[in-house]
């Protein structure tokens, strides 16, 4: 009788396991469930946005393909390449603002100091050479003092 009890043991032991393994499995396996919904939705929608950019991506090759086509064939009828009014306009506004730019360095370089006083441009050129009043303010030159800068 021991020997029958301690096979029925056993066996309820097995049956405990596999019930606990069983159990196991099963949460493991809704666990994944869950992670895998998610990512199978995901999925989808990133493969239905993969379709709709090739698909875009081709409407726009088409059209940009339509736009060269276009641009060629212009450029067969006229000779050249096109030029609209639009291009003109902008090239002649470029072209007169570099006419204002050339013409403004040159006053600046025949003025220097245009906002100046023609007093006040006496003075700073009678500063700068050390000649008339300023003479005695500015420093003595080196060669006088036998300092070197």
């Amino acid at each position: 009788m021991d020997n029958l009890s301690q096979r029925y043991l056993r066996l309820c032991q097995a049956y405990s396991q596999l019930a606990e393994r069983y159990t196991k499995l099963d949460i493991d396996h809704m666990t994944l469930r869950e992670k895998l919904v998610p990512f199978l939705m995901a999925f989808k929608y990133y493969k239905q946005m993969s379709e709709q950019l090739v698909a875009e991506k081709e409407a726009l090759q088409r059209e940009l393909n339509d736009l060269r086509d276009r641009y060629q064939l212009l450029v067969s009828q006229n000779g050249n390449a096109p030029i609209n009014e639009e291009l003109l306009s902008a090239l002649a506004e470029a072209e007169e603002q570099m006419g204002l730019i050339e013409e403004t360095l040159k006053e600046q370089e025949a003025d220097p100091d245009p906002n100046l006083l023609p007093i006040e441009k006496q003075l700073l050129e009678e500063y700068t050479k050390g000649s008339g009043d300023f003479q005695a303010l500015l420093p003595q030159s080196s060669s006088h003092s036998g300092v070197t800068a």
